[in-house]
């Protein structure tokens, strides 16, 4: 990620990074108001070249820095997504599907994830125009492996049949539990009456 000289480059970023970015995690969670804040930010500074006639290159490079941190933002926000994902997967019995492949393949990129995440955050505080910004590739890894769970994992094509077949169980093990008690009402009607009369005076 090269320093702006003027609009055009700083534009450049916007169409091919950062609005790719905030059009798919929009998709997927409600209008993600941190990201909205830095194109406010960014177009704050973008207004300073007419407004007060600051020179370009610096109100782009400002204005790179709000839309870097817009797209940490939604690295995160892609991150918290397959969290949830990784939750509700865990909530049913996927140790079923592909003779447990499938959980083993999970659990193993999550925690790629998850501490691939921890590190990228850890580096992110420099984001000043003229660094390459580490923490954007670090980034960039954690969010192709958010998409490649999402598509691998969350939209497996076995995932629905194990979500019906956990349903099921649930169903038959509230069966199971109801006829317990039943019994066991029944058993001890027939019980206490007869210590009753042997044992009570």
């Amino acid at each position: 990620m090269t320093t702006p000289a003027d609009f055009k480059t700083l534009f450049d970023f916007y169409y091919s990074t950062f609005k790719l970015l905030y059009s798919e995690v929009q998709t997927s969670n409600e209008m993600p108001v941190e990201v909205l804040f830095e194109i406010n930010a960014a177009f704050d500074h973008i207004s300073r070249h007419w407004s007060y006639g600051e020179q370009e290159q610096v109100v782009a490079e400002k204005a790179l820095s709000h839309l870097k941190r817009g797209c940490f933002d939604a690295f995160k926000l892609k991150v918290k997504q397959i969290r949830d994902e990784y939750d509700e997967l865990k909530r049913i019995d996927t140790s079923i599907i592909d003779n447990g492949d499938f959980d083993r393949g999970m659990i193993v990129l999550f925690d790629e994830i998850r501490r691939e995440a921890t590190e990228a955050r850890r580096v992110e505080g420099d984001t000043r125009p003229d660094t390459p910004a580490p923490a954007f590739d670090l980034w960039i890894r954690v969010y192709e492996k958010c998409i490649r769970f999402h598509e691998e994992f969350y939209l497996h094509k076995s995932v629905e049949w194990a979500r019906k077949k956990h349903a099921r169980s649930r169903w038959f093990e509230r069966i199971d539990r109801l006829w317990v008690g039943i019994c066991a009402g029944l058993v001890a009607g027939q019980i206490i009456p007869w210590v009753f009369r042997h044992f009570v005076r």
